[in-house]
């Protein structure tokens, strides 16, 4: 099992990568943003969970206003606010990215998730995760706000709704 630190470090390089290629080619391209990364660890978790029944990371997911948050990865964004997350890599990170890319079911949990999902605005996902009956809105209508919201909750609802 990962740290979404280094899931979240996995999407904004992949991102980053894409959009300087992009910019060659003189194409608009939405860079990642905290709301926009917090969805995307989301899917992606919620992809691990259906597909291997296991955590891709080992931090809780919990249900604020904008939808599903890592808290410790938000907390490590909030600077940047609705700004795009622009990192540079250091040798650590790219050991990391490279780790994760070696590993078969990383990659394909990271890659399904990043290409099914990046594809959205920040916003698009954020209204995805509230529609009725996604495990966000269940945990904030049972529980209430900044609560945890279950990776079996996760799970059963990307195996019965997303993971085909």
């Amino acid at each position: 099992m990962e740290s979404a630190l280094d899931i979240a470090k996995w999407f904004l390089f992949k991102n980053n990568a894409e959009a300087n290629e992009n910019e060659i080619e003189e194409e608009p391209y939405e860079k990642i943003t905290n709301l926009k990364l917090q969805k995307l660890l989301y899917y992606a978790q919620g992809i691990s969970l259906a597909l291997y029944d296991t955590p891709l990371f080992y931090q809780d997911i919990e249900a604020w206003p904008h939808g599903p948050v890592v808290r410790e990865v938000y907390e490590k964004y909030s600077d940047n606010k609705g700004n795009p997350i622009n990192i540079v890599m250091d040798t650590n990170d790219e050991s990391t990215i490279e780790r994760l890319e070696q590993n078969n079911k990383y990659n394909n949990i990271l890659n399904l998730a990043y290409n099914n999902f990046a594809i959205y605005t920040a916003w698009q996902l954020r209204n995805m995760t509230h529609e009725d009956g996604t495990p966000w809105d269940i945990t904030q209508k049972t529980k209430g706000l900044f609560k945890v919201i279950e990776n079996q909750q996760i799970r059963d609802y990307f195996v019965r709704e997303v993971v085909e």
